[in-house]
């Protein structure tokens, strides 16, 4: 029963073919299952949102690779080193718990859930303030991919525009891709490319952890995906790889997203959400509406 419900709603979301729908169906099923005490599948979701990133490498332009990454990495790594300092302060500023603030700071700066998740057993966090950290990345995601293509259309900005303020202000990089997707195959390139370089913050941030903590611990997985995908945009380049084909490998990258988004909202879980004091969700929120509001000064002044 469960995977046939799991499968129509699937198909459903696959032909609709659109990324928020795909969430909202998933999200709906989780409902669902939970409404009739039914057992859940368990899903990876974030595993089919990394493929669709690599496929999407290899539609890229080495060319706008080089070019993206001369403009907005420096931008980038302003953002993050100025996040990581404001929100280390406020944590301390309202007296966070020291490990909750590094968590949901570098989720907030770098890369979401994978931040996270590789920072978590070297700082040796608490496996609620891990539980907190991801499920709050997980909402404020789930917002913007909902939100961020309205915003882009009230701002009426390019397609430049909108793929970097998606790289600079959420969380995951599927979940900035996936919310680019929305906006236009354009807005799709910046973005990624753009988060890439926050997303390449994960090493010195894991190794001055290490010696921070002076910590052995090695149970953290790098993104090696980002690799995957660096390797994909220079393979399209290097055999020359024909515009159809290009175009296939685009169509295939978007499905993978819609499945991807699917399967994380199939994993929402209202209760842990509600279970979360307030003083992290307020920290978490004032942080992303602090990026929010300067990237669009930034934009727009």
């Amino acid at each position: 029963m469960v995977i046939l419900l799991f499968v129509i709603f699937l198909a459903i979301a696959l032909f609709l073919g659109q990324a928020a729908l795909s969430l909202f169906l998933g999200i709906f099923l989780a409902f669902v299952n939970n409404k009739f005490t039914l057992k859940p599948i368990s899903v990876n979701g974030s595993n089919f949102l990394k493929a669709g990133i690599i496929c999407l490498g290899g539609t890229i332009s080495l060319k706008a690779l080089g070019d993206i990454s001369t403009d907005y990495i420096p931008m980038v790594s302003l953002y993050v080193l100025s996040i990581m300092i404001f929100g280390t302060l406020l944590g301390k500023l309202i007296k966070l718990p020291r490990n909750l603030t590094l968590l949901l700071v570098s989720g907030t700066a770098i890369c979401g859930g994978t931040a996270i998740a590789s920072l978590a057993p070297i700082i040796k966090a608490k496996s609620e303030d891990l539980v907190a950290s991801i499920s709050l990345v997980f909402l404020l995601n789930a917002i913007a991919i909902i939100l961020f293509p309205y915003i882009g259309e009230y701002y009426e900005m390019t397609n430049e525009e909108f793929g970097i303020f998606s790289a600079l202000t959420i969380h995951d990089t599927a979940s900035v891709v996936g919310t680019a997707s929305l906006y236009s195959d354009e807005s799709v390139t910046y973005a990624s490319i753009t988060k890439l370089g926050r997303t390449l913050w994960i090493v010195p941030l894991l190794i001055g952890a290490s010696i921070y903590t002076k910590s052995d611990n090695k149970d953290y997985e790098f993104p090696y995906f980002i690799l995957v995908f660096l390797a994909f945009v220079i393979i399209g380049n290097t055999l020359g790889v024909d515009e159809e084909i290009k175009s296939i490998m685009k169509r295939v990258s978007i499905a993978l997203f819609q499945i991807g988004l699917f399967m994380i909202g199939y994993k929402f879980q209202l209760n842990t959400i509600l279970n979360l004091s307030i003083k992290p969700v307020l920290f978490a929120v004032s942080i992303w509406i602090t990026i929010i509001a300067l990237t669009l000064l930034v934009f727009h002044v």
